[in-house]
């Protein structure tokens, strides 16, 4: 089960079009990690782009769409100190993940990996990301 959010975001009209986003997967406010916004040029998106939310753990960079919530979970596995070929395993482990999932290959090297949908990336990180967790707030709060 999903948190609701309890804390409305501020926003400012400097804020760039962050009004025209779903609010439910806007980042938590957090004051010790710089939160950017930014665009991914892609091929295999049909909008061109992946436009994302974007903070960095052990020099990982964790992802999110702004727009439909996919969580790139290679970056959060990778920031744990896990190898991204242990993916294919995770998934393996946990069949409805297989049919959720997309995974990008090719193109930009930063957004390439598995990405997975807002709800199963925090019940995964909720089972395997104890020791990043409090990195993880401005994602899942």
């Amino acid at each position: 089960m999903i948190k609701k959010r309890t804390i409305k975001q501020q926003v400012s009209d400097d804020d760039d079009g962050i009004k025209n986003e779903p609010e439910a997967y806007r980042p938590y406010t957090v004051t010790n990690i710089k939160i950017k916004r930014t665009k991914y040029s892609t091929s295999l998106d049909p909008r061109g782009y992946i436009p994302v939310y974007e903070f960095t753990i052990n020099d990982q960079p964790i992802m999110w769409d702004r727009e439909n919530g996919y969580v790139h979970f290679t970056g959060i596995w990778k920031a744990l100190g896990n190898n991204k070929a242990d993916i294919a395993r995770l998934v393996d482990t946990h069949p409805d993940l297989a049919s959720t999932i997309k995974k990008v290959r090719g193109g930009f090297l930063k957004i390439q990996g598995t990405w997975m949908p807002y709800e199963k990336a925090y019940e995964l990180c909720r089972r395997t990301c104890y020791a990043v967790r409090e990195e993880l707030v401005p994602l899942f709060g």
